[in-house]
């Protein structure tokens, strides 16, 4: 019987742990987290029952003990399930997607898979007893290979018969049966006649109990909840509720609502759907298209309703939906659509028509991303499906965050390589850093969206018409400092890693975001002026600042040499909250030194410039998104203004040094300000020093010493240790301009720092703190100024 009991013990083991990802999927998603943990669990629950099984078997060898072991095994599972109706829908949304799935693992799969492990070599050792002349090696490999063999079918079986046919929650009552039944039967046989009838009364008394515990246990179909069932690949569930005070029916696959349905309308429920629109910009007669993933089947219906001549093919793994969306989301039988079950990436590869359009969404959430759906080969075969000029349109989730990993950020460089003709979107805002919907857009040919024409700026469909303010600049970023997804290497869960902790309030200023600007800005090269990276940061500045308020001027002019040649400068304003009169200005340069000339190692190497140069750009850009993505709008005018030619026009420390942006702007008021001037002005400079003191700068103390006060009142209370009461050495600065045009100014400055004007001004020389306790404070400071 050994054999036998090992193998039947073997595939419980492998049925739960095929159970498990699924157990854990409405909580914490099909992340390799959850895989990852699952995995480690029940090896290290497996390892430790196969050690203390070994040495408990050496010291009892009795099969009532080994058969005890088996029910309580069963009991363990029975204890499983009671979690998993009682507990885990509490305690699973209170832990995080990266830790919850280990923690959850431990609690419900260790125990029973402990149990189990222990069985083995307790076998071995009984069986040993049995088979006195059989060697050690014989009578291990014998146990070794049932129970192995128990395993593989325990796996085949709950791919391929359990899950498909019976619930999760039915599967584990199952399996705890099997073995509390198989450990009952097992005692009983070895128990003495006048124990035996008193202990199976008493295991059925405890098999009964614990089943109608779970009948009454047993989550009831609300009054609003459709269908709640397990599929194939997830829980599908269909209920109805409101949305924006419509009434709507709405699909939830695992953690995920992937589409819903209004009931009163026709109209698309979810902004992200509602892009499938622009397939018509470039395909205006479509006649094919797939949609790849079902969900409630709105965009496949979207499809069909905008273009009456046109056939849709339909892809998705999950076998049920189709069924289901005829039921439940008003699919009609038509010759037009032809569903397919299938996975997304083989049915292209097989595909054999080309597609005027291809729609993909087959990320439910950040939570459940199907690797090969990431890749460059998938793009690859994507385009391959498209007739000419056909359009690839794809919905992804991320975060426009500069911070590293991205995940957004290696799809958008994965996928310009495929389709170089690309446009992306972002459905809540270009500007925003948080968790949104990012729409990509792939034209196989060389036929371009105009986002100044008529047929975007006049078109009937609101989405259409909203394209160039929720257009993405690709110019905002720098791609190439993120990895590409290949099939070889795609390591999505890493770079979605970030998207799991609680994020910031938008309207709050984030210095990691500051140092990821920073980091962008270095791979610009040399940024002095007339160097190579001079005009990438002057077209930076503007995308970003249009991506932020959308109100961009550039004050322009061209600067003579001392030796006689020519060079472009602008100074780049940023206006946000056009409409207030009383203005204030938050000042900073974006130039740097072309040469590092305090460096000795490298008389000739360009200033990195990462403390002079971009910590105050990045300070700014970081505060204008903060500025406006807060709650409240502050009762002043706020322009940022980027100084160009800060540091002189030579390469040599000079003595005639001069400031030439903001000479320029001071004889050129009127420029940016033809009837009134600003009130005052805040000029910031190497500001990211890990050891940050900003001191008071004399000349600053004698021109605005109201506002050296204010500004330090706020800073004592929100960096006490940054803003210093003593005062600096003078400093010529940006400020010295702009006090000569008659504009109180300040001066905010850490002139301290040792690696200024050498190659050693990098990006590890910052802190993210420092730049927090800057950006913090000019934030509150503007946010308390009156109108």
């Amino acid at each position: 019987m050994l054999p036998f009991v090992v193998f039947v013990t073997g595939a419980c083991v492998l049925i739960v742990e095929v159970l498990a990802t699924r157990v854990l999927a409405p909580y914490f998603g099909n992340t390799i987290y959850t895989v990852s943990s699952v995995i480690g669990v029940v090896l290290g629950a497996l390892s430790c029952g196969y050690y203390f099984g070994g040495r408990f078997s050496d010291r009892h060898p009795d099969r009532v003990i080994f058969y005890f072991i088996i029910l309580a095994g069963g009991l363990s599972v029975f204890l499983l399930e009671w979690f998993l109706l009682t507990v885990m829908p509490f305690l699973g949304l209170q832990l995080s997607i990266v830790t919850g799935p280990l923690i959850a693992s431990m609690i419900l799969f260790f125990p029973s898979s402990f149990l189990l492990g222990c069985l083995s070599p307790y076998a071995i050792t009984l069986q040993k007893k049995t088979c006195e002349k059989e060697g050690i090696g014989r009578v291990s490999g014998d146990i070794f290979f049932w129970s192995t063999v128990g395993s593989i079918s325990g796996s085949l079986l709950s791919g391929f018969v359990l899950i498909p046919r019976f619930g999760i929650n039915l599967i584990v009552i199952g399996v705890g049966c099997v073995l509390a039944i198989m450990g009952t039967i097992g005692i009983s046989a070895e128990l003495p006649k006048k124990n035996k009838t008193l202990f199976l009364i008493s295991i059925g008394i405890v098999v009964l109990v614990c089943l109608i515990f779970f009948s009454f246990l047993r989550p009831r179909i609300q009054p609003h909840v459709l269908y709640n069932r397990d599929g194939v690949y997830g829980r599908i569930k269909i209920a109805e509720g409101t949305y924006g005070g419509h009434p709507i029916r709405f699909l939830q696959q695992d953690l995920s609502s992937s589409a819903a349905m209004f009931l009163d309308s026709d109209e698309l429920v979810y902004g992200y759907t509602k892009y499938y629109a622009l397939s018509s910009l470039i395909v205006p007669e479509m006649r094919t298209a797939l949609v790849l993933g079902a969900g409630a089947y709105s965009i496949p219906k979207a499809f069909l309703s905008r273009f009456p001549h046109g056939h849709v093919d339909v892809v998705d793994i999950e076998p049920g939906l189709y069924e289901l969306g005829k039921k439940y989301f008003g699919v009609s039988d038509t010759a037009r659509l032809t569903n397919h079950i299938a996975d997304g990436r083989r049915f292209l590869l097989s595909a054999n028509q080309a597609y005027d359009a291809i729609y993909s969404d087959v990320y439910a959430s950040l939570y459940a991303v199907p690797i090969h759906f990431t890749t460059r080969e998938f793009f690859q075969s994507a385009i391959h499906a498209l007739s000419e000029n056909g359009i690839f349109i794809g919905n992804f989730i991320g975060s426009l965050s500069r911070t590293q990993p991205s995940f957004i950020f290696s799809e958008m460089r994965t996928f310009q390589k495929v389709f170089p003709n690309s446009y992306f979107f972002a459905v809540q805002s270009p500007s925003q850093k948080g968790v949104q919907n990012i729409i990509f857009v792939g034209v196989n040919g060389d036929k371009k969206i105009d986002m100044a024409s008529d047929q975007i700026g006049k078109n009937a469909d609101p989405i259409i018409r909203s394209l160039p303010k929720q257009l993405i600049d690709p110019g905002r970023f720098v791609f190439e400092e993120y990895p590409e997804f290949t099939d070889a290497s795609a390591p999505v869960e890493s770079a979605l890693a970030p998207l799991f902790h609680t994020e910031k309030d938008p309207g709050l200023f984030d210095g990691a975001q500051a140092v990821g600007i920073i980091q962008q800005l270095l791979t610009y090269g040399d940024r002095s002026i007339g160097g190579v990276g001079h005009d990438k940061t002057k077209a930076f500045l503007r995308a970003e600042g249009q991506s932020v308020s959308g109100d961009v001027s550039a004050q322009s002019w061209t600067h003579t040499r001392s030796d006689g040649s020519t060079v472009a400068l602008s100074n780049i304003k940023l206006s946000l909250f056009p409409k207030e009169k009383k203005r204030i200005i938050l000042a900073t340069h974006y130039d740097t030194q072309p040469v590092a000339f305090r460096d000795g190692l490298h008389p000739r190497a360009a200033d990195p410039g990462a403390n002079n140069g971009a910590s105050g750009v990045a300070t700014l850009l970081e505060l204008a998104r903060a500025l406006t993505h807060g709650k409240n709008q502050p009762s002043v005018g706020v322009d940022i203004i980027f100084f160009d030619g800060e540091e002189g026009e030579r390469g040599v420390e000079p003595m005639d040094w001069r400031p030439l942006g903001s000479q320029y702007l001071a004889a050129h008021l009127t420029d940016f300000y033809p009837d009134k001037k600003p009130f005052e002005s805040i000029d910031i400079d190497m500001v990211c020093d890990r050891d940050l003191h900003i001191k008071k700068e004399p000349s600053s103390v004698r021109s605005a010493p109201q506002l050296v006060d204010d500004i330090w009142r706020v800073g004592k209370r929100t960096a006490p240790s940054v803003f210093s009461s003593v005062s600096s050495e003078g400093i010529l600065d940006d400020h010295t301009s702009l006090t000569a045009a008659g504009i109180p100014s300040v001066l905010l400055i850490d002139f301290e720092y040792p690696w200024n004007y050498t190659t050693r001004d990098t990006v590890d020389k910052c802190s993210k703190k420092s730049l927090q306790s800057v950006g913090d404070t000019l934030l509150e400071y503007v946010a308390s100024l009156p109108g």
